[in-house]
This record gives C-alpha cells, structure tokens and sequence, in this order.
C-alpha cells in the first residue's frame, strides 16, 4: 500500500468520515428520481454497510471489501453509465459536504471509475 492510499482514508475522517458520506449520499440518491427506483426493497442498513465498507477499501489497503460480487449483484438491472454518473455526482455532493479535500474526491472517484463496468455491465464478464 502506497502511502497515498493510506492518507486517503484518514482525509475521509476514518470509518466514521466514511460512514458520514455515505448516509448523505444515499439520502442525495433516494431523493433522486433517476436512482431511488434501483433501491426499491433494499436493506438499505446493509447496503450502508456494504458500500461504507466497499469505499474503505478502496481508500485503504488494510481494510477487505466482504460483500457480494459487484458484477452479480448489478446483473440485469438497467444501470447505465449515466445513472453511475450521477451515484458518482451525490457521493461527491456528499464529500464535498463533509468538506473532503477536492484531490481526495478526485482519488475517490477515480478509484470507483474502475468499476463502472462491473456495475453497469457494459464488459463482457463471461469471457
């Protein structure tokens, strides 16, 4: 691990900065007609959890994401680049919010970019 990487974290607050972003984000996304559909009879306690601990890891090497595949788990329902997108634009309104650094957004983001297309489907997984 980069110490870069091990910053990142620590410029999100730690686990409770990251906990902090993600519940306003997904307040921002619930609110949002384009997203708050794909929700629809989520335990969104756990998709919390999930997504709080899916960021850590990205942000830091210590820290293992536990949840379900991500490609599995987005198969088949209609995500395109332009709903990832605008994900993409509430967690940032939720950094930006907790006053996260604009080049730790930007390494937040550039890190999630990698897996539009397991969340959007748009590679071929099969092989």
């Amino acid at each position: 691990m980069s110490q870069t990487d091990a910053d990142l974290l620590n410029q999100l607050g730690g686990m409770d900065g990251v906990r902090h972003v993600v519940d306003d984000m997904y307040v921002r996304v619930l609110a949002d007609p384009e997203l708050t559909h794909f929700f629809d009879g989520v335990p969104m306690e756990k998709l919390s959890r999930m997504q709080t601990e899916f960021i850590a890891s990205m942000t830091s090497g210590d820290i293992q994401y536990t949840g379900a595949d991500l490609t599995k788990v987005h198969a088949g329902r209609g995500i395109t680049g332009a709903h990832f997108s605008r994900f993409c634009g509430h967690l940032t309104d939720a950094m930006e919010a907790k006053q996260v650094s604009s080049h730790a957004i930007d390494q937040v983001l550039g890190k999630l970019a990698m897996y539009s297309d397991k969340i959007t489907g748009s590679s071929n997984v099969d092989g």
